[in-house]
């Protein structure tokens, strides 16, 4: 189902209103269904019963791997700048390279270009973090085309990119249809300019919220994720889902939440 505006507006409203911090909240429920974030013929869990997975989110100002997650997001637009373009992983609608040019002990999903909803499948190893853009934006020295301004310096860039992660409207992570996170302490700027963003044959900057996430124990997973922008006549809107299996690793020793 592709989403209406009506609904885009209202899960926007629901998660501007602060209803993301209530885990079970029957308003983001009935929004998830409304997008197709949750299936609607599903039951839900008994309460007891439900997995929470609140300890496996780590907020943006906490270092993972010996590295600020800055340094994790400018490593994020460098992979997703190995791609071509039209192949890059936030233009594909389905997980196909969700494998591809992943190294390191974090492992980099991708959202969307904003013009249209994914359902990804993904294979990841259970000793790998997972970093996901919740809503981000890459500014780089170049003007976008039509624009009266000249070749833009490294302050303007992060200023740029900043300004709009300023005018974020509304974020909603889901994992097994339950909420997770909170969406002001996921925002991470990259705090500099660097090389080899997509698209950007010079330096950038980098602003949004992302979703760390530790190690997941072996299992299936969704992972939905929904965001919204608006700055005068400027807004994005993405929607996208990934269908999780996080597979053992021989040897590997899991990550305890906390």
């Amino acid at each position: 189902m592709v989403p209406t505006a009506r609904c885009r507006w209202m899960l926007g409203m629901a998660c501007l209103a602060g209803v993301v911090l209530m885990a079970g909240c029957r308003e983001i429920q009935d929004a998830g269904k409304e997008l197709g974030l949750i299936d609607a013929n599903e039951a839900p869990a008994a309460e007891p019963e439900a997995r929470t997975l609140d300890g496996y989110w780590l907020p943006g100002v906490i270092d993972v791997a010996g590295e600020s997650q800055a340094e994790w997001t400018i490593r994020w637009w460098q992979w997703a700048g190995r791609f071509p373009t039209g192949e890059r992983p936030f233009e594909a609608r389905d997980g196909s390279q969700c494998g591809l040019h992943q190294d390191g002990p974090v492992w980099f999903l991708a959202g969307t270009d904003g013009r249209f909803d994914a359902v990804r499948k993904c294979r990841v190893p259970a000793d790998k973090y997972l970093l996901v853009p919740v809503i981000n934006w890459l500014e780089g020295e170049q003007p976008p085309p039509g624009s009266p301004d000249g070749r833009r310096s490294c302050d303007d860039m992060q200023r740029i990119a900043a300004e709009a992660a300023d005018h974020v409207m509304s974020g909603l992570v889901l994992i097994d249809g339950r909420p997770l996170g909170e969406l002001a302490r996921m925002r991470v700027a990259s705090g500099g300019c660097f090389a080899g963003g997509p698209g950007q044959p010079g330096p950038a900057a980098s602003d949004g919220y992302w979703l760390m996430l530790k190690p997941l124990p072996p299992g299936s997973y969704q992972l939905a994720i929904a965001a919204g922008y608006r700055h005068g006549p400027r807004e994005m809107m993405q929607n996208f889902r990934y269908e999780l299996e996080v597979e053992e690793v021989p040897g590997s020793v899991a990550v305890e939440a906390e």
